[in-house]
């Protein structure tokens, strides 16, 4: 028997919880703490100074006892395994904020030429740093094709080794574009001049963004990850299709239309994201403030598209091959999706959280927009208050208490970013994806995930059970990344449909007699169809 090599014992370790699962995790929340939250994140660490490690305590206590509740209720208690639990959640605490405030300076514009940008463009990386990462990149490049020669023949193995000559491509490419000179116009363009130089030049400096750096990586995350997932289920035509869909509509919507639009000095704005999820959809300033065919088609999206197709294809239409928060777990986050929390205690938890944020989200929008509408200075006159400075800088009408609305208001939306945004979706929707596996921001936090949940229990789309054929494998559930027990409904016959079920068809993938299947049908259709075929029929289309 051929012995695994080192590699797949990296990817056993990674996709089990093992350190370097927990380092990846660390490295991924520091990175989205200091991307988002960069002078929240600085200032928080130098106030507690060396009490940063009470902090990680406190962190570390806090988790151990949630854990050691639910393992006493289910008797699986153990002090040895509960002290291992509080060193490595403790361990994570600390390489989180020190990454976090490194990732905060390295992220942070640096002044170059009188222009204000990132390490680069503009500015040249140490030849140290450089060589490193292009030679780098070449050796993984040439790894990736000699292992793509190794496999040849099979389509599938060929594709999902080709994903490491994919990302040595994209690091290379990162590192010319923001470590050198090479693609830099040299000048800005001429008023007027509409030349392909001209349009290069525009390019090269819409790159000088951490946001824009940020959607390059990010799209680089999920067609190298997409890649990898073509080359699994190649076999498969419905994961196919949704996994190129996904690709395209993140490098397209996601990335280059933002980009574009910058470059033609317009207002970002990213057509595949819908209120409550791009909640800033339906505040007055953006309504005002965006071209009309954005506001056309962020209403009419988010409240016509989003229900009708809900009510037709159920919430994978969206979750599943339009959202990039869905389309990063089921590409770059495909190896980590049989680690999602399963029983009775995540599924409340998730119901709690899930209903909640919606309800904030609904409640941010409502006041926002109640602002708008009060006060001489309100958002409809072009003045805001961001949740920055004194409120009374605006003056606003006190016989309609607009002051207080206003406030309100302004605290809300800049609370709902920095929690709900920054935190769940950033840090937390992403930075334990090795620990708790992908969609913890969609199963737990999303609230067009929730608004389509309601959706989709009273709409067509539901999974079909073949009756008496489940053999209790429980793949299905372990690979469900919503944490649903699916074996259970197989095994009762249950045809069902789920709130939190993105419809990613993976359990009907891994299923190995083909128990499942995902339909669109109204409730009662199936009975109907059986009852007029006679049972003869019913027993055939098993």
């Amino acid at each position: 028997m051929k012995r695994a090599g080192a590699l797949q014992a990296v990817a056993d370790d990674l996709t089990s919880r093992g350190p370097s699962a927990w380092l990846l995790s660390a490295v991924l929340l520091g990175f989205y703490l200091g991307l988002y939250l960069p002078m929240e994140t600085a200032r928080l660490l130098t106030t507690l100074g060396h009490g940063v490690w009470l902090l990680g305590a406190a962190i570390a206590a806090v988790t151990v006892a949630v854990h050691a509740a639910f393992a006493r209720r289910d008797g699986t208690l153990s002090a040895r395994a509960e002290a291992g639990l509080g060193a490595r959640v403790f361990a994570l605490a600390m390489a989180t904020a020190g990454l976090s405030a490194w990732f905060a300076r390295a992220l942070e514009p640096a002044a170059h030429d009188g222009r204000h940008l990132l390490p680069s463009p503009g500015v040249t990386w140490s030849t140290p740093t450089l060589a490193a990462l292009l030679g780098g990149a070449l050796a993984l490049g040439v790894f990736g094709m000699a292992r793509v020669w190794r496999v040849r023949g099979d389509r599938g193995a060929m594709l999902r080794e080709a994903t490491w000559a994919l990302v040595a491509a994209q690091l290379a490419g990162i590192t010319l574009a923001y470590g050198t000179h090479v693609f830099d116009p040299g000048r800005a363009p001429a008023a007027g001049d509409h030349s392909l130089r001209a349009f290069g030049a525009l390019l090269y400096l819409a790159l000088d963004s951490k946001w824009t750096l940020y959607g390059l990586l990010y799209t680089c995350a999920v067609s190298a990850g997409g890649l990898f997932v073509l080359g699994r289920y190649l076999h498969n035509p419905y994961q196919v299709v949704r996994t190129l869909v996904v690709i395209g509509v993140q490098a397209s919507f996601g990335f280059s239309v933002p980009v574009l639009l910058r470059l033609f000095a317009q207002p970002e704005y990213y057509l595949s994201y819908f209120w409550p999820l791009k909640i800033d959809a339906f505040y007055p300033d953006n309504i005002l403030r965006d071209p009309a065919p954005f506001v056309l088609w962020s209403f009419l999206g988010s409240l016509l598209l989003v229900p009708v197709l809900g009510v037709f294809f159920g919430k994978r239409w969206y979750c599943s091959w339009v959202c990039g928060c869905g389309g990063l777990a089921n590409t770059a986050g495909e190896p980590f999706r049989h680690l999602s929390q399963k029983g009775e205690a995540a599924w409340r938890f998730e119901q709690a959280s899930i209903y909640t944020v919606l309800g904030l989200a609904v409640l941010t929008t409502v006041l926002v927009g109640l602002s708008a509408l009060v006060g001489p200075h309100s958002a409809l006159n072009g003045a805001w208050w961001s949740g920055a400075g004194d409120v009374s800088q605006w003056r606003v009408d006190g016989a309609l208490r607009s002051g207080a609305i206003v406030t309100a208001a302004s605290r809300a939306r800049h609370y709902y970013g920095l929690i709900v945004v920054a935190v769940l979706s950033g840090a937390i929707g992403v930075g334990l994806y090795p620990l708790g596996g992908t969609r913890q921001w969609c199963r737990n936090f999303c609230p067009m995930a929730a608004l389509l949940g309601i959706i989709q229990k009273v709409g067509r789309y539901r999974i079909r059970v073949k009756e008496d054929m489940c053999i209790s494998c429980g793949m299905c559930t372990e690979y469900c990344e919503m944490g649903i027990d699916v074996r259970a409904y197989a095994q009762a016959n249950e045809t069902f449909v789920r709130a939190s079920c993105v419809g990613c068809g993976m359990c009907a993938e891994v299923c190995p007699r083909g128990v499942l299947s995902l339909e669109q049908r109204w409730p009662g259709a199936a009975k109907k169809t059986a009852a007029a075929s006679g049972l003869v029929q019913l027993r055939l289309r098993r």
